[in-house]
């Protein structure tokens, strides 16, 4: 049995009545833009990191990464992974309610993620004014000193209810409840790293966008829990399906930098020692897939547009070491494309119907259709048929 053998998204986001069913090692998604690929993998790091609120937040900002300006408010980002069309909008006076469901089956414990959140307001003193009026106290030399106001301002927030229920049979120890039930709340003007996160029931998840492999975030992190893992020599051979003159890839203080910033390096036959950041987001993005995919082991990889910055005749090398080490290190795949090259890639490179899955998302009025074609059907439509399978 898989970690998640099917996956049903009730409401979340655009999607609606999205039923996965039937899961395999390696699961692509096809269809038409906003057919809802990537709502699928946010929902999935979501329904896999339950009670971890900067899970949400990360999630409901990713699609907003590379934007610094004009981005919308942390409140408001997670307002609209809760789906537009069943919101309670009630009478004028009323609070804004919005829900959202995932159901799955699988290994993994968490049977049901059902959250809910409503619209509130609480009064405040904010930690500008509170300063200030600490400030005003002291100046007792000066009696005629005018007091700022302190009535408190009227803000608004989210009261986040989340519910979750567990498969008890799975669990290690007795349990006479397997539901539980937590409240998050959260205000416009809170730090971000107030946000509260938990590790507990959860699976381990990591997502790859198309443009994350540009991000130094966590990567000397990755790197080292690779090394660690003894795994850093399969991750250079994956770099060498891109540039066969990659020797090895070490995290170094240049002797010559002006600065004492640490940088990721790569070994070259040809250039010698370079920085990380001079070869092309071709390596650069194989690298972080690599590095992800080791820090999720027994758990699931997710990746945004697979075949992105990867050159075509390298597909089969890269998706042959990807679909080998996912079978290696316990890892389900779950992936969108664009690509029929990518496609066919895959299933040249996988074995059977355990191995490699295609659904195909196609958005209606009252729900999302899938069309589920696996490794068997997949070849007589592609290898036999030449049939367009993506929409």
């Amino acid at each position: 049995m898989r970690k998640l053998e099917s996956v049903h998204f009730h409401q979340f986001r655009g999607l609606r009545d999205l039923h996965l069913e039937h899961l395999g090692q390696v699961n692509l998604l096809v269809g038409t833009n906003n057919s809802g690929k990537t709502s699928v993998l946010e929902g999935l790091s979501i329904y896999c990191y339950p009670l971890d609120l900067r899970e949400w937040l990360k999630i409901a900002r990713q699609r907003e990464q590379e934007n610094r300006f004009n981005q919308t408010s942390t409140l408001d980002s997670i307002r609209w992974l809760f789906p537009k069309f069943n919101f309670c909008e009630g009478k004028p006076d009323e609070p804004e309610i919005g829900t959202l469901l995932i159901t799955g089956d699988g290994l993994f414990s968490i049977k049901r993620l059902q959250a809910k959140y409503e619209v509130i307001e609480g009064l405040w003193i904010s930690e500008r004014k509170r300063r200030r009026n600490i400030a005003q106290d002291k100046q007792v030399e000066d009696e005629n000193s005018e007091v700022e106001d302190e009535n408190p301002e009227l803000r608004k927030g989210i009261n986040l209810h989340i519910e979750i229920q567990e498969d008890s049979t799975q669990l290690s120890f007795s349990i006479e409840n397997s539901n539980f039930s937590q409240d998050f709340q959260l205000w416009e003007d809170d730090f971000i790293g107030k946000l509260p996160s938990s590790s507990r029931l959860s699976l381990e998840t990591s997502i790859v966008t198309p443009t994350s492999h540009r991000s130094e975030t966590n990567q000397f992190r990755l790197l080292s829990r690779a090394s660690f893992s003894n795994f850093k020599t399969d991750v250079i051979n994956l770099l060498r399906q891109v540039d066969s003159g990659i020797v090895d890839i070490e995290i170094l203080l240049s002797p010559d930098s002006i600065s004492s910033r640490f940088n990721t390096y790569i070994q070259h036959e040809k250039f010698g020692l370079a920085p990380l950041s001079t070869f092309g987001d071709g390596v650069r993005r194989l690298l972080h897939i690599a590095l992800k995919l080791a820090s999720v082991k027994g758990g699931i990889l997710l990746i945004d547009e697979l075949e992105v910055t990867i050159h075509t005749e390298a597909l089969q090398d890269s998706f042959k070491w990807l679909v080998r080490w996912c079978k290696e290190l316990d890892v389900q795949l779950f992936a969108t494309t664009h690509s029929l090259e990518a496609v066919d890639s895959l299933l040249y490179v996988t074995e059977s119907e355990l191995d490699l899955v295609l659904y195909r998302l196609e958005p209606k009025e009252s729900h999302t259709r899938v069309v589920r074609h696996d490794w068997n059907r997949l070849k007589l439509l592609r290898e036999e048929l030449g049939q367009e399978i993506r929409w």
